[in-house]
């Protein structure tokens, strides 16, 4: 089963968390009981904002003890504005290359079954392909990258941290999946925590630069040249 009227009008909606132009109130009328902050974030002032594809599963586990779901920045100014100025905010990125083939993988296990959105997602979007390289030649036309990219996990990573009203990435501190360890304990001391970071989970398909050639380098780095002059990434950097 693909996606059926509900799902397509929930993914709609969730696009519209990330829209410049909605108000506060009425940000906050249209998805009452929205309010994207967890006990954990008052307690450490600290916000997390969870990257899809971007280790924040175990980030969320070990700093919070619950998981803080995917919101974006914009979606936080529009509970408590204020509160999200004050308290320190950070968040996880990902090579988009590297992030883009975990994705795929994720919902490649997923074709097939029908249970839950993701599931219907994934057999219309991945489904019709026979391989991630197949995937990615699709996204050359950008009205299905367009339709790809509404989705939470092929999301630019810049979306999620940025008050489109000001083009501003509101992060105070930006740690990357390539040093998770590093960056985690940094993160921690910052917030006066004494937790240790969970064993990240395992992604599915290996090593993502064997899984690439030139016309597919390209592709990615024309998908997501936001997030690669945001973050300076480029591909092949070593996970």
């Amino acid at each position: 089963m693909t996606l059926v009227i509900r799902d397509k009008l929930a993914v709609r909606a969730k696009d519209l968390l990330f829209n410049a132009q909605l108000p506060g109130w009425l940000y906050r009328l249209l998805w009452p009981g929205g309010d994207p902050f967890v006990a954990g974030f008052h307690e450490h002032e600290g916000i997390f904002v969870h990257v899809p594809k971007a280790a924040g599963s175990s980030v969320a586990e070990a700093m919070f003890r619950q998981p803080v779901g995917h919101r974006p920045i914009r979606r936080h100014l529009a509970y408590h504005p204020t509160l999200t100025a004050s308290y320190f905010k950070f968040t996880f990125v990902r090579n988009p290359w590297d992030r883009l083939h975990s994705a795929y993988h994720y919902f490649a296990t997923r074709v097939g079954t029908d249970w839950h959105r993701d599931h219907r997602w994934a057999n219309e979007f991945i489904g019709p392909f026979g391989s991630f390289q197949e995937f990615v030649f699709a996204l050359e036309d950008p009205r299905f990258a367009a339709r790809v990219k509404r989705y939470d996990h092929f999301r630019d990573q810049v979306d999620w941290l940025v008050d489109p009203r000001s083009g501003r990435i509101l992060m105070d501190y930006i740690g990357r999946f390539e040093s998770l360890t590093d960056d985690f304990s940094r993160i921690r001391d910052r917030l006066r925590l004494s937790v240790e970071l969970p064993h990240r989970r395992k992604g599915g398909g290996g090593d993502y630069r064997s899984a690439y050639d030139t016309r597919t380098i390209n592709i990615v780095r024309s998908l997501y040249l936001r997030d690669v002059r945001a973050f300076g990434y480029d591909f092949g950097e070593r996970l």
